[in-house]
């Protein structure tokens, strides 16, 4: 038995339509609906992960985004899956706001403007690989010029 806490992926609600009796046989807790988007709850994920759903979107190059609580060897998070210039992309951003502060400290205190700007930028394209946007539809117009 593993670390459980709290997860939850959210997917653009015409795929939860779609796939909707394989996610429910995934046996999570309960999934909510949110206008364009629906919300599918663990609230005793192992280790922050709803290991099968993730793997149904990764599988199914479906968008979703994942967040999770903090458990006891790690800090709280999130998840993006997107199609970027038609690659799908996953990417994870921890809550560390320990580690956070501590570059913030470094970045601020650099005398250079040219050199704090570079490291600001740096940390940013760590923090967000690619521009995290919100969860589309396959047949909008902005899934079609990103696929």
């Amino acid at each position: 038995m593993g670390d459980r806490t709290y997860a939850e992926v959210r997917i653009h609600k015409h795929y939860y339509d779609r796939h909707k009796e394989e996610i429910d046989e995934m046996g999570y807790d309960e999934a909510e609906e949110d206008g364009d988007e629906v919300t599918v709850k663990d609230y005793e994920a192992n280790y922050g992960s709803l290991e099968a759903l993730e793997s149904f979107c990764q599988q199914n190059k479906i968008e979703y985004d994942r967040r999770w609580e903090a458990g006891g060897d790690y800090s709280a998070g999130n998840e993006y899956a997107r199609i970027v210039n038609g690659e799908y992309k996953v990417h994870d951003i921890y809550d560390d706001g320990d580690a956070v502060l501590g570059e913030l400290k470094t970045i601020l205190n650099e005398k250079d403007p040219t050199k704090r700007e570079e490291l600001l930028n740096k940390r940013i394209k760590e923090l967000e690989p690619f521009e995290i946007t919100p969860l589309k539809a396959p047949q909008s117009i902005d899934f079609i010029k990103n696929a």
